[in-house]
């Protein structure tokens, strides 16, 4: 399939479930289409890109393992992502991605650090709940790979525990468990 053929069947699509499904299961057929996916996403307009990743959220919650051949492209548009829905959609990528592929030795060290770095920014900032409990389940899931990562993790759990939504608190309580421990 062409970028051009990619672009009008992703902008057909509505947001329902059964349209980002068939999306993903697209994907899921053809992986090489994740490429023109991260394409749409860099490029910023806001319509194509949140629709792309609405079929990259199905397809990868199905196989993240077919994002590894990616993750480079996957990582560098991480970093310059601005749409916020697209933001919701990575941070879940990256919980995904931590999980599985957590040892150093599947994850470079540059690699780590860009998760990281977008995990923490996301953690800090003036993000949605769901975007903050990705994230700091993506830190932990990488937290055995550097030794500063589960204090940091933990003071800024801890900072912002009193002042946020019970989801944050559920997850970041669960969290604090698994760091003392």
């Amino acid at each position: 399939m062409t970028e051009e053929e990619w672009a009008a069947q992703v902008l057909q699509i509505s947001s329902r479930l059964s349209d980002r499904k068939a999306l993903g299961q697209e994907i899921l057929a053809e992986p090489e289409l994740i490429n023109y996916s991260l394409k749409f996403i860099q490029e910023g307009s806001e319509k194509l890109a949140t629709k792309a990743a609405y079929g990259l959220d199905i397809a990868l919650r199905s196989d993240i393992k077919i994002l590894k051949p990616y993750r480079s492209s996957f990582l560098n548009v991480l970093q310059e992502n601005k749409i916020e829905t697209v933001s919701r959609i990575f941070s879940k990528i990256c919980e995904l991605f931590t999980a599985e592929f957590r040892k150093s030795e599947n994850l470079s060290k540059a690699e780590r650090e860009q998760i990281l770095t977008k995990c923490f920014d996301w953690l800090i900032g003036d993000e949605k709940v769901a975007v903050k409990v990705f994230a700091m389940q993506s830190i932990y899931n990488l937290s055995e790979t550097e030794s500063w990562i589960p204090g940091e993790l933990k003071a800024q759990l801890e900072l912002q525990f009193d002042r946020s939504s019970a989801a944050f608190q559920s997850r970041a309580k669960a969290l604090l468990k698994k760091l003392k421990s």
